[in-house]
Formats: C-alpha cells, structure tokens, sequence
C-alpha cells in the first residue's frame, strides 16, 4: 500500500462494508465511539433529495411514478424495478454513484479535522471499486446459513427469495479475500462487541503508511465508484 495521499489532514481513513444481514450497521454504531463515520447510504439519500440534479435526472428516467406523494423518491418501486432490470441499475448507478463519490470525499475530509480515524461506511464498498481509492477495508460477514436465518426472519422471505437477494450480491468469500480486516458475526451481540474490540487492536496498531485515501480515481479504479 501507499501513503494517504490527496490531503494535509493527519486522520486515518478506513472503510467498512458487509453483506446483507451480516450485522454492518451493529458494527458501524459500536465504532461509533472510535471513529468519525461517514455513511454512505445517508449520502445516497442526500443527493437525491427533491429539487437536486441527480432528482431531477431520476425523474426524468424512470417518470414520477417514481415519487411519493412529497416528491421524495418511492425507493421501493426503484428497488423493485433495478432488482429486476441490470440495464436500469447501470443507469440509475451513472447518476447517484459520482455524486455520492464526490460528496463523501468532501465530508471525509471534513471529519478528518477533529477525529483521529474516519470510517466511510459503505454496503456496496467492493462493487463500487472504492477499495482502489480507499483503504485498509473492514468486513463484517457470517456464514450463509446464518445470512438465511436473518433474512428469514427479518424480512420474511421464503428459500427462493433469500436465494435471489444472496445472488444478487457480491458473495462474502469473494468479500473476504478483499478485505484487510475481517469481523465474523456469527454469534451474540457480546461476541461481536468483544470481536470488534480485537480487530479495532489490529487497526490501530496499522501503520499510517498502509492507508491510502486518494481525492481522485485511480485509472483502474473506472467510474463505478460510490
């Protein structure tokens, strides 16, 4: 790895990512007391507040069947038709995912003025390539069969629908070999505290020339980046 790179300011950024029902956001709130977060799903919904260009580009795709009645975007009816629709992903990705890019990058730096460790918290952080420009990363993941009890009983799927939303994601090995730091969460929420203590040991004895937080995108890194 490289220095971080594109800054004056002296905090250590990191990322932190999962899978679906790996228990990330239990994780980003107990880190939360360590570390400035910036998280990427409020910035996501930031930038496409009514009145925004990235708003009125939405609109403009997909029509105001996409609006609620407020004029604040239906994300149901968008998850149901880019679920179903690669195309319309790609297309709704092109106009969120540089203004989401860009909008982190300021508020990171912003955070790095009074905080020792910035954590940008991003489901999506791999998919999006943001580990080309950001790292070391930390990945909260489980097992499969524990990510099909949670999915059960969260949001009441049957096998068939479990099945479709673990496809539909980046799998958690392939998540593993990309990671810098893994947090397992398989058990109780004392087991995951007392885990997240001893990774949170590791990063903090990482050495500051192993973090790389870059302020524009490497060449390899493309524009999908969130």
């Amino acid at each position: 790895m490289v220095p971080q790179t594109g800054s004056s300011h002296a905090a250590r950024v990191l990322g932190l990512t999962g899978g679906i029902a790996t228990g990330k956001s239990t994780v980003s709130a107990i880190l939360s007391d360590r570390a400035a977060i910036v998280d990427a799903d409020r910035l996501a919904r930031e930038v496409v507040e009514p009145g925004q260009e990235a708003w009125r580009e939405i609109v403009e795709l997909f029509g105001r069947e996409a609006l609620r009645e407020d004029d604040t975007l239906d994300r149901a009816y968008l998850r149901g038709i880019v679920f179903k629709d690669p195309d319309s992903r790609k297309r709704l990705e092109a106009i969120t995912h540089p203004r989401i890019r860009a909008l982190a990058r300021r508020r990171i730096v912003e955070r790095s003025r009074d905080a020792e460790f910035v954590i940008y918290d991003a489901p999506l952080l791999f998919e999006a390539r943001i580990h080309h420009w950001l790292r070391p990363v930390i990945l909260v993941a489980c097992a499969r069969d524990t990510q099909a009890r949670r999915l059960r009983r969260r949001d009441g799927l049957d096998d068939a629908g479990i099945e479709r939303h673990l496809k539909a994601q980046m799998s958690l090995a392939e998540k593993r070999r990309l990671a810098d730091f893994v947090i397992e969460n398989d058990g109780t929420l004392a087991d995951l505290k007392n885990t997240v203590a001893r990774v949170w040991e590791d990063v903090e004895a990482t050495s500051p020339a192993r973090y790389i937080f870059l302020q524009t995108d490497p060449p390899e890194s493309g524009h999908r980046s969130e």
